[in-house]
């Protein structure tokens, strides 16, 4: 057979199998309409059951990588892919966004040439909307198919954009593991790992699981974890692009495809870091129990520093060492040093034994001696090395804290949050360029006057829930903590003055706003006869949510002090005196 002919067969056989039908041994249920897969170009080269999973895109996402992932395991040429879930940025209405965020989602898979399976994750269904959306685009958010005599099952973790699975899609499942018994194997695919908390639904089908063979992966956590339950193995996958620290495999922080075979008994499962490979058992439960303090970062803590007044020559800040785990961890590195400032040991050393703790002082000097501007201070970070050795392996990893530092403001004193020691969805503010607060706080006979000035990138004033705020804290005379949420508004500002979970309160107090060339102004007068005063004089905290995106449901809040109520909350922050 010469060169021409050679060529000729290929392109027939590929014209045959392009445009052949869906092959027998595939099997899914048309009566819920379209099943959510590119293709059914099956790579069937040999007997084997062999696939790929790719997990979090999305979630803090570091473009490039799930291309990367896409394109090598298109390389690899399993017969298929999976995936876990969070494809997409989502968690908005806005049709438009959602429209080119699934765009440029599917163009990253035009360059398979195997099937490739959506499974839905919290960002790709995050409410009802966006779960019709995935069914006019995908057909079923939740489904099964049969290949080879191999029973998948794709659940949907964020049913109707909520956690769990609604009646509807369990009762489904349960019908389905009836019908198909005897088959080789089952696998089970879902984002948000069901099983770790309880009447998520998945508690009924994992019970109609019990009396066969099969595995469990998810995702969601972006940080790796084998599990057995049941005598079965669980997966949770790491990331395939989503944010991470990328500490590395021994700690479960990694971007990899996972690779599974399956030849009739039991399945072999093995992790592709996009620059290596990855044995299953790297993290396991016994090992995560033993580093999880390391990771967490917890055995590290600092006591807030509480000062007389806003210029002092020396702090002495506590640092409160714990070791939560069962081996011995040892602790080291140097105390801060920066412009201006030295530490007072340089450094330390410590072995901690088994459930032991100790809080360390230690002293902050000004290095001429002269006093320190605390209100111009950049903010000062302890940052130790916490190791423990396992089976003669050191596990090291660093954990950093911000030392607070409270000190009492007069009235009238302007304050900027340049350096707020609070921040929720901190990936979304990125300093004052971003947004910018000052304000300061006087009193006549009648009213505590609040003065902010606030400047904005970009504002968002509009109506509804997800728009820029100004948030108030103080205590009523009943020493009960209240939040005024101000919306601003170029001509009428609206409030609400609540308790800290939401309980509507009425005082007789005022709100007024307009936009300068300054920013947005705001000048609210609380009923002096309704504060809580003490010795010491008013505490307030002061917040704004900076939406930036309106088509987001989540924006970044910054704080002047750590939230009222959260576990960083701490007694005094936020005094305002009532005398020089």
């Amino acid at each position: 057979m010469n060169f021409h002919s050679i060529c000729f067969s290929i392109l027939m056989l590929t014209f045959f199998f392009t445009n052949a039908q869906e092959p027998s041994y595939f099997k899914w249920d048309k009566s819920k309409g379209q099943l959510p897969l590119t293709n059914t170009r099956f790579n069937t080269d040999s007997s084997l059951v062999q696939f790929a999973i790719l997990s979090d895109r999305t979630g803090g996402m570091v473009p490039g990588i799930f291309e990367d992932a896409v394109k090598k395991a298109n390389l690899l040429q399993p017969q298929f892919i999976l995936s876990v879930g969070d494809l997409i940025n989502g968690y908005s209405t806005d049709s438009l966004l959602i429209h080119d965020q699934w765009k440029e989602f599917n163009a990253i898979l035009e360059p398979l040439t195997v099937p490739f399976f959506y499974v839905p994750g919290n960002h790709d269904i995050s409410n009802s909307w966006m779960q019709k959306e995935w069914k006019r685009r995908y057909g079923q958010s939740h489904y099964y198919f049969i290949y080879k005599d191999v029973l998948f099952l794709s659940l949907n973790s964020q049913d109707e954009g909520d956690y769990g699975m609604k009646e509807e899609q369990v009762r489904y499942f349960q019908s389905i593991l009836k019908e198909f018994p005897n088959v080789k194997w089952t696998f089970v695919f879902m984002h948000q790992p069901l099983w770790a908390r309880s009447n998520t639904g998945f508690e009924i089908i994992e019970a109609a699981l019990a009396n066969r063979n099969y595995t469990v992966f998810a995702g969601h956590t972006h940080n790796y974890l084998l599990s057995e339950r049941n005598n079965r193995k669980y997966y949770i996958l790491a990331t395939s692009g989503g944010g991470s620290q990328r500490r590395g495999e021994q700690f479960g922080e990694f971007d990899h495809i996972t690779w599974v075979t399956f030849q009739g008994t039991t399945p072999k499962v093995i992790h592709l870091k996009l620059n290596g490979l990855i044995e299953e058992d790297i993290v396991d439960e016994s090992l995560r129990k033993k580093i999880r303090p390391l990771t967490s970062g917890n055995w590290l803590n600092t006591v807030p520093v509480q000062a007389t007044t806003s210029s002092v020559s020396t702090l002495e800040p506590v640092l409160k060492l714990h070791n939560p785990g069962e081996i011995p961890l040892t602790i080291r590195g140097y105390l801060p040093k920066q412009k201006g400032l030295f530490s007072d040991p340089e450094k330390i050393e410590r072995t901690l034994a088994p459930g032991s703790a100790v809080e360390l002082p230690f002293l902050l000097k000004s290095a001429d001696n002269k006093p320190i501007d605390l209100a111009s201070l950049d903010p000062i970070s302890v940052e130790l090395d916490g190791e423990y050795t396992i089976k003669g392996k050191p596990y090291s990893l660093p954990s950093k804290q911000r030392i607070l530092i409270n000190w009492p403001v007069t009235l009238g004193n302007t304050i900027q949050l340049k350096h707020p020691e609070y921040i929720t969805e901190d990936w979304d503010w990125h300093g004052t360029e971003d947004a910018d607060i000052q304000f300061n706080v006087n009193k006549d006979n009648r009213f505590v006057a609040i003065s902010a000035t606030i400047k904005d990138d970009q504002f968002v004033f509009q109506k509804g829930v997800h728009r820029d705020k100004l948030l108030v804290y103080f205590e009523d005379k009943n020493q009960r903590p209240l939040l005024l949420t101000v919306e601003p508004d170029s001509k009428k500002p609206s409030y609400q003055l609540t308790t800290l979970d939401g309980i509507a309160v009425k005082y007789p107090l005022s709100c007024n706003s307009q936009i300068t060339d300054q920013g947005v102004q705001v000048q609210i007068k609380l009923p002096l006869k309704e504060i809580q005063f003490s010795k010491a004089g008013i505490r307030l905290n002061i917040g704004y949510a900076d939406q930036d995106d309106p088509t987001s449901t989540e924006a970044a809040t910054i704080y002047w002090k750590p939230l009222w109520g959260s576990a960083l909350d701490y007694a005094e922050s936020g005094i305002i005196k009532l005398h020089p």
